[in-house]
C-alpha cells in the first residue's frame, strides 16, 4: 500500500507493477494477484496472496541463526538448518517461476533472493516487478537513465551497455544459486561493487564454492557467460535442477559447510 506522503515515482513504479501483474495467470511459483484499489481518492493498494514466510533471503539466513534483512519477524519460522533438498527444491522452484515469466517475455531486472517470497510448504514464489518491463515486441530492455543498480546481481551486458534479456535475468539467477547454496551468503564476497564491472570485463567469475559439487557449478557458471545467447534458457535450467533434487546428498556437502560457517560476518554484506 503507498503511504498518504508516497512521491509519485512509487505511485509510478507501483502502477508499472501492477500491471505486469495483471497480465499473468496463477502459477504456482510466481506471486499471486488477488486485487488492486486504483481510483479511490489518495487510497492507493494492491493485494497480493499472503505468504507467511518472508523472503527467501532472510528464510537463508534465518535458518542458519542470523537475521532476516526485509521481514522482522514472519509468522512462521524456519527449521533451525536447511537441507541440501532443500536447497535444491528452492533452486528448480525460482527457475520455474522465472521460465513462466519468460514465456510471457517479462524480463524481472532484478532477480535476486531478496525478491523471492517463500510460502506455504516452502513453495518459492518470484516476486518484486518494481523493475519489471512487459517487452512484447522486441523482447529487450535499454535502460535510458540513470538509477541504482543492483550491480553484483546485474548482468554484463546490463551493466556496461543498459540491455537486458531474459538472458539478463538468467545471469542474474545464476547469481541467486550462490545465494541459496551458501544459505544466504552475498555475491563476491568482501568485494567492492564499484570493481565489479572491470573484474568481469577482465574474464572474473566466481569461484566454485567448496561444498558445492562440480555438476551444480556447470549449472552457474554458463549462467555468467558473456554472450547472452549462450546462457541456458530457463526452462532448461528447470529442467536440470529438478533432475538433480534427489541427488542432492552428493551435490551439497552441508557437513562441509557447517565446518565454515559464515567465518567472514562481511560475506552476508548485501
Amino acid at each position: 500500500m503507498l503511504k498518504a506522503d508516497a512521491p509519485d515515482s512509487d505511485r509510478k513504479d507501483l502502477l508499472s507493477e501492477l500491471e505486469v501483474m495483471k497480465t499473468l495467470k496463477p502459477h504456482p511459483h510466481v506471486i499471486k494477484l488477488l486485487g488492486c484499489v486504483t481510483e479511490s481518492g489518495s487510497l492507493f493498494f494492491v493485494l497480493i496472496e499472503y505468504v507467511p514466510y518472508g523472503d527467501l533471503l532472510g528464510y537463508l539466513r534465518k535458518s542458519r541463526g542470523l537475521n532476516d534483512t526485509y521481514f522482522k519477524d514472519p509468522d512462521i519460522k524456519p527449521q533451525t538448518s536447511l537441507t541440501s533438498q532443500q536447497l535444491m527444491k528452492f533452486s528448480w522452484q525460482v527457475a520455474d517461476g522465472m521460465s513462466y515469466l519468460s514465456s510471457r517475455a517479462i524480463i524481472h531486472r532484478d532477480l535476486a533472493a531478496r525478491n523471492v517470497l517463500v510460502g506455504e510448504n516452502e513453495t518459492c514464489k518470484v516476486t518484486d516487478f518494481g523493475m519489471a518491463r512487459d517487452v512484447q515486441e522486441q523482447n529487450i530492455y535499454e535502460r535510458k537513465t540513470k538509477g541504482r543498480l543492483p550491480v553484483k546481481w546485474t548482468a554484463y551486458e546490463a551493466l556496461l551497455y543498459g540491455r537486458y534479456t531474459t538472458k539478463s535475468d538468467v545471469w542474474s539467477y545464476g547469481v541467486l544459486l550462490y545465494g541459496i547454496f551458501t544459505i544466504g551468503g552475498s555475491p563476491y564476497p568482501r568485494m567492492d561493487g564499484r570493481k565489479i564491472v572491470s573484474l568481469l570485463q577482465d574474464g572474473y567469475r566466481m569461484p566454485k564454492p567448496r561444498h558445492v559439487d562440480d555438476e551444480l557449478y556447470k549449472i552457474m557458471k554458463p549462467c555468467w557467460l558473456e554472450d547472452p545467447d549462450a546462457r541456458p534458457s530457463f526452462s532448461e535450467l528447470t529442467m536440470k535442477l529438478k533432475k538433480m533434487e534427489n541427488q542432492h546428498k552428493g551435490l551439497i556437502n552441508m557437513k562441509l559447510y557447517d565446518k565454515q560457517l559464515y567465518a567472514n560476518l562481511e560475506d552476508l554484506t548485501v
